[in-house]
């Protein structure tokens, strides 16, 4: 995967790649490795670029689960982080084993805390159903004459939503906002039953 232009799949940060001396992200969808390298050094106008010098890099990681890998790297005496999102997920391991061997990291493989996902999770178990009793109240005022007009950012999207709740109508929130919880709840056992792999790389 060396000297290869590689697509991410993040909205602000378009393709990635890297040499034996560094590692580039940016933020233009350039064309071939060579564009990329051309703007590492001097960015068009509106192109952000992050270039990690390869010797500055002191960590890499991701979890199983999740659909990013990490570097940490060191930037004046600052510990610094960049996430980097893939467009093929499936290209992860392949490029952070090639990294590590640039570096000649030592794999750790270890289980993840089960404190943080759960928690995130049981955000959703809350949120889901104080969702679900809003957009209720919206439908019940719906059948009663008041219809809810979006304004503000966003007045689109948010007018398309009431409208699908409208149509719906109470139960069929209701029902959906049921299947959702018992899904999340299910989500919740089964990550915390089941703890994720977190796989880091590190300096020897």
């Amino acid at each position: 995967m060396i000297n290869q232009l590689i697509p991410l799949g993040d909205k602000n940060v378009k393709v990635f790649g890297f040499t034996e001396e560094k590692i580039i992200l940016s933020s233009k969808r350039h064309k071939s490795f060579e564009s990329l390298l051309e703007g590492a050094v001097k960015p068009g106008l509106i192109e952000t670029v992050t270039v990690v010098p390869m010797g500055s890099v002191r960590e890499l990681g991701y979890n199983e689960k999740d659909k990013t890998f990490d570097i940490k790297y060191d930037k004046g005496g600052k510990n610094k982080k960049v996430s980097v999102l893939l467009d093929d997920i499936s290209l992860r391991e392949a490029i952070v084993e090639e990294i590590a061997a640039l570096k000649e990291m030592q794999k750790e493989v270890k289980e993840e805390s089960k404190t943080q996902p759960l928690l995130y999770n049981l955000l959703g178990v809350v949120l889901i159903p104080v969702f679900t009793w809003v957009m209720r109240d919206m439908a019940i005022d719906a059948q009663n004459g008041e219809h809810y007009v979006a304004s503000g950012r966003k007045s689109g999207a948010k007018q398309l939503v009431a409208n699908l709740v409208e149509t719906i109508g109470p139960m069929g929130v209701t029902l959906i906002g049921i299947a959702g919880l018992a899904f999340m709840i299910y989500k919740t056992y089964n990550r915390y039953q089941n703890p994720a792999a977190e796989i880091q790389y590190q300096l020897k």
